[in-house]
């Protein structure tokens, strides 16, 4: 039987707190539209993401027709936004 090693748990854990933070990929186009869209449109934009009834492919295809090329995937991470598999976005 392995036995765990627990000596030097705690500083390689407060190691963790200082190390710094990972670098951040490309902005969310979701949130880059709602900074960039009119009050209109956001406000709308933010009701639409925010009633799971309407799925993502269908906001994503009329985002698209719209000139802005945003993926299904792209809408359905942005709604996940603060979990842990989400968007980073704050919009």
């Amino acid at each position: 039987m392995i036995e765990k090693q627990r000596i030097g748990l705690a500083a390689e854990l407060d190691a963790l707190t200082s190390a710094p933070a990972a670098p951040r990929g490309p902005r969310c186009s979701v949130g880059t539209l709602l900074e960039t869209a009119d009050a209109d449109v956001a406000a709308t934009l933010r009701a639409v993401l925010d009633n799971p009834a309407v799925p993502a492919v269908s906001i994503a295809e009329t985002l698209s027709r719209h000139g802005d090329a945003i993926t299904s995937y792209t809408v359905a991470r942005h709604r996940r936004r603060g979990a842990p598999n989400g968007c980073r976005c704050s919009q």
